[in-house]
């Protein structure tokens, strides 16, 4: 079973959180509840949870606050944010920190349970290939000169998947993020697929179209101003890659995120 932590201050939230969710049927248990930033960590450092589900505005310490907290404690867990900010500069912090989804508030349960599903589904591929991946001694295979930076591969690939995020609206290439973490584009290439089960410009690609998803829903910025924002200068070929991703133009995103929905 995979752990969750719920954080909202409001305790009706919270509760919900509990109870509507079908968890045990998504073969995850709740292992804890917060309805403060500290509380969650001390929770977290216990209990280690594969995925917290966290609102961004609570008192004393926020969201992303405590998402940072999280980092910094050496977890990794996967993080839904609830959200009823439309700022941009809490997206693209939350991109950083590694958020995996969003969800605007009032909370469309139907929608939060296919995304907690989605979430559910690549952690436990993550942690199947995990298990294969570190049985294999890799840098054992390595020529001497590469073995320079004594980082593990997934220390390695951290650090890759941190540098693209922080720059997907360049130009990004398997050579450039290689020279950055300091190994060959060879090396490289066969740890980023091993990793991510996907090259490196399927990984770029999708993150480029989750970061317009959040910016799509949560901001108020132009479709073209989002699409140079995540890499691609041409608003019509952007169109057109996230609405092969997504199965929808990026205005039906943003109208369908939107439209009020009652639950």
């Amino acid at each position: 079973m995979l752990k969750v932590l719920l954080v909202d201050d409001e305790a009706p939230i919270l509760n919900n959180l509990n109870k509507v969710l079908p968890w045990q049927e998504m073969g995850m248990e709740v292992a804890g509840m917060a309805r403060s930033g500290m509380e969650a960590l001390r929770i977290a450092e216990e209990e280690a949870p594969d995925l917290v589900l966290c609102d961004i505005r609570m008192p004393v310490m926020d969201g992303l606050t405590f998402v940072g907290k999280l980092r910094e404690m050496g977890l990794e867990s996967e993080v839904l944010l609830l959200s009823g900010y439309q700022e941009f500069d809490y997206a693209r912090e939350g991109i950083r920190l590694g958020v995996k989804e969003y969800i605007c508030k009032p909370i469309h349960y139907e929608e939060l349970g296919n995304k907690v599903r989605n979430i559910g589904a690549q952690i436990r591929s993550r942690q199947y290939k995990d298990k294969l991946y570190n049985s294999v001694p890799l840098f054992q295979e390595l020529p001497a000169e590469e073995d320079t930076s004594r980082k593990t591969p997934e220390q390695l690939m951290n650090q890759a998947a941190k540098y693209i995020s922080e720059r997907l609206h360049y130009d990004l290439g398997i050579e450039e993020v290689a020279g950055r973490i300091g190994i060959s584009s060879s090396y490289f290439c066969l740890l980023f697929k091993n990793r991510f089960a996907m090259t490196f410009v399927e990984y770029v690609t999708q993150q480029r179209i989750e970061a317009a998803k959040v910016m799509l829903a949560g901001t108020d910025k132009s479709i073209t101003a989002i699409s140079a924002g995540v890499g691609y200068q041409e608003r019509r070929y952007f169109t057109k890659v996230f609405q092969k991703q997504t199965g929808m133009t990026p205005k039906e995103y943003r109208d369908r995120s939107r439209s009020p929905e009652e639950h």
